[in-house]
């Protein structure tokens, strides 16, 4: 059963940029402008504002907003245009964000960060479970980095471990993690701003634990007529083969496996949308805990609500309340 709830917030003049849930689906951190808001579910499975948020310089706009594995407690990354920042819930004096550390990318004029998002924490690639943070950006030359934490019991100390470049004519969109104890890989959307329409990859980065790097392996899904806006690895509970969920113009869901440098798709093609009536410009993409099931919302309006049995179909459409259309 779905159930739906509206925020009983209202945000006049504001515009609602990114949500993020936390590792246990207990707290939500809401980002719009120059504030986030930080919404915890009660025993009643009801969404409750907490009397203490984030609140940043009126002229910085937040654009993305994560939380850390709640191993390294309750702590959010945020990115404005050219800044992220991370902060630390901590429980003195009744409760407050703290700023650990605020890192300066570049000039507004000449980058934009597009997506941040932090390593799961069971990462196999870095000894001692450190923390690790990717962001991407949108400027003359896009580029992906990982950070690495020094220390996580302060948070302030940061090291870039890796720095990729686009190769021209193409900038990063979007990023995604994906890491167990055997391998871990970084899936990244792209534009290519040079010809007419917009045409998209999504290339996926694994990092080769002999040489200690992270290493290009190849394109998973290609968009010919929009830029990718979201991509999201699918949980894999014991299964030979990653998925990937790829938002564009349409909906691409890509089954693959790694053999050496290479990725050999499961399925030659496997575009989810084969219907006029679900064809729309898909900008979220989401996946059940299982990996089974799949949301994604779109250019209407709607949420859809996808299931895999056979092959994908739409099983349910929402609006922004909860109703169906």
């Amino acid at each position: 059963m779905v159930v739906s709830s509206v925020l009983q917030q209202k945000y006049p003049g504001y515009c609602v940029k990114d949500v993020a849930i936390n590792w246990h689906g207990t707290k939500m951190a809401v980002c719009s402008n120059n504030c986030v808001d930080i919404w915890s579910k009660n025993n009643q499975d009801q969404w409750i504002k907490e009397p203490v948020g984030i609140d940043l310089d009126k002229s910085k706009v937040i654009q993305r907003v994560t939380w850390t594995h709640p191993e390294f407690g309750q702590v959010l990354a945020m990115s404005t245009l050219n800044e992220i920042t991370i902060w630390e819930f901590t429980a003195d004096s009744g409760g407050s964000w703290i700023n650990r550390t605020t890192q300066t990318i570049s000039e507004p004029r000449h980058l934009v960060i597009n997506d941040v998002k932090f390593s799961p924490a069971y990462s196999g690639v870095v000894k001692n479970r450190n923390l690790e943070l990717a962001y991407c950006t949108d400027s003359g030359l896009g580029q992906l980095k990982i950070w690495r934490c020094k220390n996580a019991n302060d948070l302030k100390d940061w090291e870039i471990v890796k720095e990729i470049n686009a190769k021209e004519p193409f900038t990063f969109t979007c990023l995604d993690w994906y890491v167990s104890p055997s391998e871990s890989l970084i899936a990244v959307g792209t534009v290519d701003n040079s010809v007419r329409e917009q045409q998209g990859q999504v290339r996926l980065y694994e990092y080769d634990t002999q040489r200690q790097d992270w290493l290009f392996r190849d394109v998973v899904a290609k968009s010919l007529n929009s830029k990718v806006y979201d991509v999201s690895f699918a949980p894999n509970p014991g299964r030979s083969f990653h998925t990937v969920a790829v938002a564009a113009s349409d909906l691409q869901v890509k089954s693959f496996r790694l053999e050496g440098d290479r990725v050999s798709l499961v399925r030659e093609k496997e575009n989810v949308v084969d219907d006029q009536e679900n064809r729309v410009q898909v900008w979220k993409v989401s996946w059940s805990c299982l990996g089974t099931s799949l949301c994604t919302t779109g250019d209407d309006g709607l949420l859809r609500m996808w299931k895999n049995s056979a092959h994908w179909e739409c099983t349910r459409k929402l609006k922004w309340n909860g109703v169906e259309p």
